[in-house]
C-alpha cells in the first residue's frame, strides 16, 4: 500500500490492513510455539516441558535483540516514509542489516562459551540438564537467522507489506507443525527435535525476507553502500527499540525467577503447570503485540506527515478492540480451560488443580491490549520514557516484587498472582501517565491564551 493511500483511505480499512495482517502472523508465530509445547509434552513429558521452559529465559536475549533492532528501525523507517524521505529509510535498513550479523555473532559466540554456567544458572538440574543443553544449542546455532527473522519482520511492515510479513510467519508456521510431528513424535528426537524444527521454521523465514529486501518488490532496498554501521542511526534504533527489547528480556527474567521460586516451593509439576500457563497466556499477549506492532507504522506514517487527529483514531479503535477482545479471551478460558490443558500432557489428577492456578494467571486479560496500545503509541511517537515505564514495570519491576513478596506467604499460587496484579498496577500507572498528559496540555492552552491576551 502506498504512502498516500495509508493517510488517506478510510480509517476503518487501513486499520485493518495493517493490523489484521499483524495479528494473523503473530497468531500463527504463537500457534508454533505451542504446537512445539504440545509435541514436547506428548512425545517427552512433564520434564521436557519444564526443561524448554528453563531454556526460554536464555532464548528472550535472541528474541528481544531482533525485536529491538526490527522495532527501532520500523518505527524510523515509518517516519521517514511518511515524510517521503527515501535514502534515509535505506540508510536505516543498511545499519540493521550490519548490526544484526555483529551483534548475532557476539551472543552466539558467547552463549557457546558460556552454555554451561548459563544452563545450571538458569535450574537446569539431573532431570532436565540434557534435554535443557539440547534445546539450548540448536538454537543459539541460528542466533543470526534468528535475529534476521525477528527484526526483517516489522521492517517489512513499515514497508507497506504488512500481508508479506503475516505470510513469512505463516509459512514458518506450518513448516514448524510438520516438522514438530516428524521429529518429536515419528522420529523420537523429543526436545532437540522440538529445536530443530523451530530452527528450520526460522531460516526458511530469514531467506524470504532477504530476498524481499534484495531482490523483490520492496520499497526501500538493502545496497551496498548502506550496508555500514551508521552510529547515530544505530543508537537511535537502539534508543526507540529498547522497549521491545526490555520487554523479551523482562519475559526471560520474570521466567527465571519464577522457575525458581516454583522448584523453592513446588516440584517439577508446578513448573510444568507454570509452563502451560504462559503458553494460554502467551496467545492472548502474542496477539495484543501483534496488534501494537500493526500499529506502530501506522502511527509513524501519521506522526510524520503531521496527521495528528487521525493517528489519535486509530489509537482508539486499538485500544477498544483490545478491551473487548482480552474480555471474550478471559471467557474462553474459562469455559475451555480443562480441555487446553490436556492438549499439553498435563496428567489427569493435576487437571483441576492446574485449571483453578491459570485462571489466576490470566485474569488480567481485559486490560493487556489497552498496556500494549498506549505503550507502542509512546514507542512510535518517540516517547520512549512512558514506553519503557508500562513495558518494564508490567513485564519486569513489579513481577518480580509480587514474585518475591507472595510466594513465602501463599506459596506457589503467589507466583501465578503475581502477572495480574502486576497489570492492575500498570494500568493505573497508565491512568496517571494520561492525565499528566492531559494536564500538560491544558496548561501550554492556558499559557498560550494568556500570551495572546497580553499581545493583544
Amino acid at each position: 500500500m502506498k504512502i498516500e493511500q495509508v493517510l488517506n483511505v478510510p480509517i476503518h480499512k487501513v486499520w485493518a490492513k495493517f493490523v489484521i495482517a499483524s495479528v494473523i502472523g503473530v497468531v500463527l508465530n504463537t500457534i508454533y510455539t505451542m504446537v512445539d509445547g504440545i509435541f514436547v509434552g506428548q512425545g517427552v513429558g512433564e520434564v521436557g516441558l519444564a526443561s524448554v521452559n528453563i531454556v526460554w529465559p536464555a532464548v528472550t536475549v535472541i528474541v528481544g535483540t531482533g525485536l529491538m533492532i526490527g522495532i527501532g528501525s520500523s518505527s524510523i523507517i515509518a517516519i521517514h516514509i511518511g515524510k517521503q524521505d527515501k535514502e534515509s529509510a535505506q540508510k536505516c535498513l543498511g545499519t540493521s542489516v550490519t548490526s544484526i550479523v555483529l551483534i548475532g555473532a557476539i551472543i552466539m559466540i558467547l552463549g557457546f562459551m558460556f552454555r554451561e554456567p548459563i544452563l545450571k544458572m538458569l535450574g537446569a538440574e539431573k532431570d532436565t540438564i540434557e534435554n535443557a543443553r539440547e534445546y539450548y544449542s540448536v538454537i543459539y546455532l541460528i542466533t543470526i537467522p534468528y535475529l534476521f527473522s525477528t527484526a526483517l519482520n516489522p521492517i517489512v511492515r513499515a514497508d507497506g507489506r504488512p500481508q508479506l510479513s503475516m505470510m513469512m510467519i505463516g509459512i514458518g508456521a506450518i513448516c514448524n507443525i510438520i516438522l514438530d510431528w516428524v521429529l518429536v513424535m515419528k522420529l523420537g528426537y523429543g526436545v532437540k527435535g522440538a529445536a530443530m524444527a523451530t530452527s528450520a521454521s526460522i531460516f526458511i523465514s530469514t531467506v524470504v525476507s532477504l530476498y524481499y529486501f534484495v531482490k523483490g518488490n520492496a520499497n526501500i532496498k538493502i545496497k551496498k553502500e548502506y550496508l555500514k554501521i551508521d552510529v547515530s542511526i544505530l543508537k537511535e534504533i537502539l534508543k526507540i527499540g529498547f522497549v521491545s527489547f526490555a520487554i523479551q528480556l523482562s519475559y526471560g527474567i520474570i521466567l527465571f525467577v519464577q522457575n525458581k521460586t516454583m522448584y523453592l516451593y513446588g516440584t517439577t509439576v508446578d513448573v510444568a503447570i507454570y509452563t502451560v500457563a504462559t503458553y494460554i497466556n502467551c496467545f492472548l499477549v502474542n496477539t495484543c503485540m501483534g496488534i501494537s506492532q500493526g500499529l506502530q507504522p501506522l502511527i509513524g506514517y501519521h506522526y510524520g506527515a503531521n496527521k495528528i487527529k487521525r493517528m489519535r483514531q486509530l489509537l482508539y479503535i486499538t485500544i477498544g478492540i483490545c478491551a473487548i477482545g482480552g474480555t471474550l479471551v478471559y471467557i474462553g478460558i474459562n469455559s475451555f480451560g480443562r480441555e487446553l490443558i490436556q492438549i499439553f500432557g498435563i496428567s489427569s489428577e493435576n487437571i483441576e488443580f492446574a485449571y483453578n492456578e491459570i485462571l489466576i494467571y490470566c485474569l488480567g486479560s481485559p486490560v493487556i491490549g489497552v498496556i500494549f496500545a498506549m505503550s507502542g503509541y509512546y514507542q512510535a511517537i518517540g516517547k520512549n520514557i512512558y514506553a519503557n515505564i508500562l513495558s518494564v514495570g508490567r513485564g519486569f519491576l513489579f513481577q518480580f516484587v509480587l514474585t518475591m513478596i507472595l510466594p513465602p506467604i501463599i506459596g506457589v499460587r503467589g507466583v501465578f498472582l503475581s502477572l495480574p496484579l502486576a497489570e492492575l498496577i500498570t494500568l493505573t500507572i497508565l491512568c496517571m501517565i494520561l492525565t499528566i498528559e492531559k494536564y500538560k496540555k491544558h496548561k501550554s492552552s492556558n499559557d498560550q491564551n494568556s500570551s495572546l491576551e497580553q499581545i493583544m
